[in-house]
């Protein structure tokens, strides 16, 4: 009988590896979700004490999108997708009653179809035991179990991203994939706006892996056809956006007229100058927009908030331009705060690093600990360079995504959840100087991948026995409203276990 059991649930292992990796990947990545929610002190509020980020604007804007009613027009700065997916949330589960928590859930659930997609296309890239490693850290990862368990755009866009590099990999032979790569190109951008700058290196990468034998004619057609669908599905955002910017340059008509055509956000210009500056720190910090007492709210009527939305790119680079000295050590500070990303370790407990740390602004928890941040920098590095070997050339796609993470960084902000971002591109570059390292003896490799991937399992058995007991306790530390007293959680806080 036992046999026989044995065989009914190998038999279709063996049938279909994809979907069976499939499934177990995205229920392993869902149940370490819901591990760390249970033993989270913030499972019920909105937002994490390991992140704050946008969340009361994606909440605002989901229970208006829910109720279906329609704001007074404002200006267009945060990407619209996320709170749109957020609200058919609040849709499908009712609106928030006192907790978070569903909604957390129902983001964790998104999260794991993430790892799991991500699998199904780095089995092709890696083999099957390096691409089980590969999901393993990305599923027992501590910032994706963050990010993946609060009101973050990321654990939108890793998907869309993820998707893309598929598609992108496949190749968009077929109208079909040129739609569906056109389709999801849209929706990234319509999530994080700088996805948009990604097809020059979605085209480069494809140009060099064309097949000799495709015709020019019939492989620019299809690559035409994906960029023409990518800008149908940003053409809703950019009427809407016409016509909220209409209006507010009705309301304003003594300052100069913001420009109508603005298919995701504004926020291009201003962003630039704010990140570059005297001032300027690495990370988002708006102290440009604070100038004469406004806290921080962004205001179009204001002369000098409109001169930034308008000609912050010409201040930012005319800032650079001269001041060479202060621009390279701002690029510096940038180029770490990203790199930071890679010091957040594993499991509810972040192994090794640790759960004392700070959170930047509009930013992730970093542990004090930088122990995993140069030596993974250096496997990262070793990695996109291999990926220029024509063995590797598959490779040489991730490593332009990751490079396009990096000079977004260098000309924006330098935000540590950038680097969780790219994860499903960057995973594989750090795994390929060790696969190549052990392509002598590749079949030992793999089985020392699975190996390595069972160890990873005791992360989970780590997560069931911290949910077991109460909530873990935290404090927090940082500046404070003067009037209410309470953490301003979009400034810099500490955070460390409470004993």
């Amino acid at each position: 009988m036992g046999q026989l059991s044995l065989r009914a649930v190998s038999e279709p292992l063996r049938r279909h590896p994809v979907w069976a990796g499939v499934t177990a990947t995205f229920l392993a990545s869902l149940l370490l979700r819901w591990l760390y929610l249970l033993g989270a002190p913030d499972r019920d509020w909105p937002f994490s004490i390991f992140f704050y980020g946008d969340s009361r604007f994606f909440h605002t804007a989901a229970l208006a999108w829910a109720r279906g009613t329609e704001p007074e027009a404002t200006l267009p700065y945060h990407p619209p997708l996320f709170p749109w997916f957020l609200g058919l949330l609040y849709r499908a589960l009712g609106e928030p009653q006192g907790s978070a928590y569903p909604y957390k859930l129902g983001l964790a659930v998104l999260g794991s179809g993430t790892v799991a997609l991500t699998w199904a296309w780095w089995r092709k890239l890696l083999g099957t035991g390096w691409s089980l490693l590969a999901a393993g850290l990305y599923a027992s990862s501590f910032g994706w179990l963050v990010l993946s368990t609060t009101y973050s755009n990321e654990v939108l866009y890793a998907l869309l991203l993820s998707a893309t590099c598929a598609l992108v990999l496949a190749g968009p032979r077929s109208w079909r994939g040129a739609l569906a790569l056109g389709a999801v190109m849209g929706l990234g951008t319509l999530t994080r706006a700088e996805h948009l700058s990604l097809w020059p290196f979605l085209v480069g990468f494809a140009w060099l892996r064309r097949e000799p034998s495709t015709p020019p004619r019939a492989w620019l057609s299809c690559w035409g056809v994906a960029l023409a669908v990518s800008g149908l599905v940003l053409l809703p955002s950019a009427v809407h956006n016409a016509r909220v910017l209409r209006e507010l340059n009705a309301r304003t008509p003594q300052l100069e007229p913001l420009p109508e055509f603005t298919p995701v956000t504004v926020y291009g210009p201003i962003n630039f100058a704010m990140a570059n500056h005297t001032g300027a720190t690495g990370g988002f910090a708006p102290d440009l927009i604070n100038q004469g007492g406004h806290n921080g709210q962004l205001d179009a009527t204001l002369p000098e908030h409109r001169r930034l939305l308008l000609h912050g790119y010409a201040e930012g680079l005319r800032w650079l331009v001269e001041h060479p000295a202060d621009a390279a050590g701002l690029l510096g500070a940038k180029l770490s705060r990203w790199l930071d990303g890679l010091s957040l370790g594993l499991g509810v407990s972040n192994l090794p690093a640790g759960l004392s740390g700070n959170r930047a602004p509009v930013d992730v928890f970093v542990p004090d600990s930088p122990g995993l941040k140069w030596p993974l920098a250096l496997l990262l590095l070793a990695g996109m360079g291999l990926s220029l070997r024509a063995a590797h050339r598959d490779f040489l796609l991730l490593t332009g995504v990751v490079a396009h993470r990096l000079l977004i960084t260098l000309a924006f902000f330098g935000y540590s959840r950038g680097m969780l971002a790219v994860f499903p591109a960057l995973l594989p570059l750090l795994l390929l100087p060790l696969k190549a390292l052990a392509q002598r003896r590749e079949a030992l490799a793999e089985r020392l991948c699975v190996i390595a991937t069972a160890a990873l399992l005791l992360l989970w058995v780590e997560a069931g026995l911290a949910s077991e007991g109460p909530p873990r306790r935290f404090m927090a530390t940082g500046s404070t409203d003067t009037v209410s007293g309470r953490l301003i959680q979009d400034d810099w806080v500490r955070v460390w276990p409470r004993p």
